[in-house]
């Protein structure tokens, strides 16, 4: 939530995608076999991020 609270406050709201990995299989085995053991996750430009802290960075960089 706290995620979505950021990309909200950053006028990206609408503008990405949220997927509950626990209704899709195939974007869970995704993670699991990327590393990736909890979530929030984002992907951006092809890269997994876990960490809240590099994905404010990274969404914070991106032209809006």
């Amino acid at each position: 939530m706290l995620l979505k609270f950021e990309l909200n406050k950053l006028g990206l709201e609408g503008k990405y995608e949220e997927i509950f990995i626990d209704n899709n299989e195939e974007a869970k085995q995704k993670l699991l076999a990327r590393g990736f053991l909890t979530v929030p996750v984002v992907e951006i430009n092809g890269e997994l991020m876990g960490d809240i802290e590099s994905m404010k960075e990274s969404i914070s960089k991106m032209p809006l």
